[in-house]
């Protein structure tokens, strides 16, 4: 029996393996290629957008900075604002409080007539006090009959510390009468025209 020559076939095998396999490899790299470069394309678009929304994130808190900077600025305003008002009226109480003796018993009788009910206990403030005298407590009993209302006011010794004016002591109930009360009470119209002449 003669002897098949099989190296052409072992051969030709070889041959189609040898280009199957080039032809998977360079498919290979294609596909590796390709998606390297879509992996490529994809982090520089996802660099692109963690930068972008990265500046618009700086430029939100760059805002946000600006405007606590604002606040910040506004309330020291307000605060220094308040201070300048503060201090006019403390400087105003004590011009009240060191206006001449008779222009403060002037002023403490007419809030007598118009709010003691007549039977109370004076006490004076221990600022600028020389206006309380037995012939201040004698005028306020008088004016007090003459509107129609008992005249039995009594001076008291003791003095209020700090203050300029008088404070009526009923049984439990005190009603005070003097220039910082007062400015109190006032204080609330009074600031707006405050304002205008200290933020003209």
């Amino acid at each position: 029996m003669d002897t098949v020559n099989t190296q052409s076939i072992i051969d030709l095998i070889r041959k189609d393996a040898k280009d199957a396999a080039d032809t998977i490899i360079a498919e290979a790299k294609d596909r590796a290629a390709t998606i390297s470069e879509h992996s490529a394309s994809r982090i520089q678009q996802q660099v692109d957008e963690i930068r972008s929304q990265a500046a618009a994130d700086a430029d939100i808190l760059e805002d946000r900075m600006h405007r606590l900077a604002e606040l910040e600025n506004r309330k020291l305003l307000v605060a220094q604002k308040r201070g300048l008002i503060d201090e006019a009226f403390h400087q105003a109480i004590a011009k009240l409080n060191a206006l001449p003796t008779s222009e403060v018993s002037n002023v403490m009788l007419d809030l007598l007539t118009k709010h003691a009910s007549g039977t109370e206990k004076l006490a004076a403030g221990s600022v600028n006090d020389g206006f309380f005298t037995e012939a201040f407590v004698d005028e306020a009993n008088q004016r007090l009959t003459q509107a129609g209302k008992p005249g039995e006011l009594t001076a008291l010794v003791e003095r209020v510390p700090g203050v300029c004016g008088l404070v009526l002591k009923d049984g439990h109930s005190q009603m005070h009468c003097t220039f910082s009360s007062l400015l109190e009470v006032k204080r609330e119209s009074l600031e707006a025209q405050v304002v205008s002449i200290l933020f003209a």
